[in-house]
């Protein structure tokens, strides 16, 4: 392997290294990664989903047939369900906007114009009332004005909420 490509990897697997508690501990820095890195990323990937080789092929079935506990009209209607209480989501785009780099990759300012430019999206969501919603952030003020010059981060989460979530379980743990 040459010594730049020792030097992706050794990114990739940077916080595995500085956090051996993490459960996965590697993260591709690039799309390119998953490419030239297949060799590790694949072995990861088989091991952590119990595919040893690759020799299993993941078949997606969305049937219901021969579900048990359907409603008679097969619409699985939450709140006809008996389910009254509202329901988290948490929305994992990272991976998604090619206009930003892969998460490991980014830089705090990144990060930040990353918040800014899915807060529009989130915003029309929150709007219509089919979904409503709120967005939470953890950017702390200090961050969000350093990079948009804005003095406060309109959505930074209080430790009271944030913990509230952490106990319900819809909100990951920061590591102290």
């Amino acid at each position: 392997m040459d010594q730049a490509l020792k030097k992706r990897l050794l990114r990739c697997i940077k916080t595995g290294v500085e956090n051996p508690t993490s459960g996965l501990g590697c993260y591709a820095m690039a799309p390119s990664d998953y490419d030239d890195l297949g060799f590790f990323f694949d072995a990861v990937c088989n091991d952590y989903h119990n595919n040893p080789g690759g020799k299993k092929t993941h078949v997606t079935n969305w049937s219901l047939d021969g579900v048990t506990g359907l409603p008679a009209d097969g619409v699985l209607d939450l709140q006809n369900l008996g389910l009254k209480e509202e329901l988290s989501m948490r929305v994992r785009v990272g991976r998604n906007l090619t206009s930003f780099p892969l998460p490991g990759a980014m830089s705090l300012t990144d990060r930040v114009k990353f918040e800014e430019t899915m807060l529009s999206a989130f915003e029309v969501l929150m709007k219509n009332p089919a979904y409503g919603g709120q967005v939470y952030s953890m950017t702390p003020h200090a961050d969000w004005k350093a990079v948009t010059g804005k003095k406060k981060n309109p959505n930074l989460i209080d430790e009271a909420k944030y913990q509230e979530l952490v106990d319900a379980h819809v909100m990951f743990k920061v590591p102290e």
